[in-house]
């Protein structure tokens, strides 16, 4: 391997870490490495030129957290947009926040099997869980850690050996399904199915119209009209109810409920564990 593409959507920062250890793995091991925040608004075309001329000496590594059991719509779309390629190696990688993480890998691989990647390695990465900020105990609190880094070095370094040596056996679709049979079904059932955004409210009295929830909405789904109005490139990351100053922009969920249930799920899946690397 001598060029790797590291690409990521990350609002709450947790897919940012794990990207940014994944790209100095890979300088430290005199691999070329660019970057791309598809949160950024940066044009993704660049990358896949580099792609293409890369070739089976580039990898791909491509990571999303997870919403409701899957990758988030933009990380998909880039997967979807590619085009088809003949053998290169590819690494999905997700952050999930304790309750689940779905089947947002196998969602991930099955789209790079699909343009003709060969799967070197995948990882799932525990986080603190994104919709649990007003929580003092968020399920996934403290990480990703120390450890969770050295599951990512240990990742990166095995991916790079078995390319280099040529000796990488392309990793099986099935071992990124992390749910039960039952579970499993159930989710593959609404991977098609449209994003039922979370109804959001602007309070007109604490709104001062500064902007900040289009200036930190990764999907640039927020615009001022001349209150915050939410297109439907919205899929509920909520960074801009987090970071209003104002706290103008409500949800008529309740957090407290939100947690509890957030919680149950983690009970209920027990996932474990709760970081994983696949080669």
């Amino acid at each position: 391997m001598k060029t790797a593409l590291v690409v990521y959507w990350s609002p709450a920062g947790s897919t940012r870490h794990v990207a940014e250890v994944i790209a100095a793995s890979l300088q430290a091991n005199s691999v070329t490495v660019h970057t791309l925040d598809l949160g950024s608004g940066a044009d993704p075309a660049s990358v896949v030129d580099r792609l293409k001329t890369a070739g089976k000496e580039g990898c791909l590594f491509v990571g999303s957290p997870v919403y409701r059991d899957v990758a988030v719509p933009p990380v998909m779309a880039f997967l979807n947009q590619l085009p088809s390629v003949a053998g290169p190696a590819a690494v999905p990688f997700v952050t999930w926040g304790g309750a689940t993480s779905g089947l947002a890998l196998w969602q991930m691989g099955r789209a790079l099997e699909g343009k003709g990647f060969v799967l070197a390695g995948a990882a799932k990465v525990l986080g603190i869980h994104s919709m649990m900020w007003t929580d003092d105990s968020p399920v996934g609190q403290g990480h990703p850690d120390a450890d969770d880094d050295r599951q990512i070095r240990e990742l990166v370094a095995r991916v790079i050996e078995q390319l280099t040596q040529g000796s990488a056996s392309p990793l099986s679709l099935d071992a990124l399904d992390c749910l039960s049979a039952e579970d499993s079904s159930e989710v593959k059932k609404k991977l098609d199915d449209p994003w039922q955004n979370i109804p959001k409210n602007v309070d007109e009295e604490k709104c001062t119209q500064c902007g900040t929830c289009a200036q930190v909405c990764p999907a640039g789904a927020v615009a001022l009209d001349p209150l915050p109005v939410f297109d439907a490139n919205c899929f509920d990351c909520f960074n801009c109810v987090r970071e209003c100053p104002e706290s103008a922009i409500v949800s008529p969920m309740k957090f407290e409920v939100l947690h509890d249930k957030i919680r149950k799920r983690a009970q209920k899946f027990d996932e474990k564990p709760p970081t994983q690397i696949f080669v």
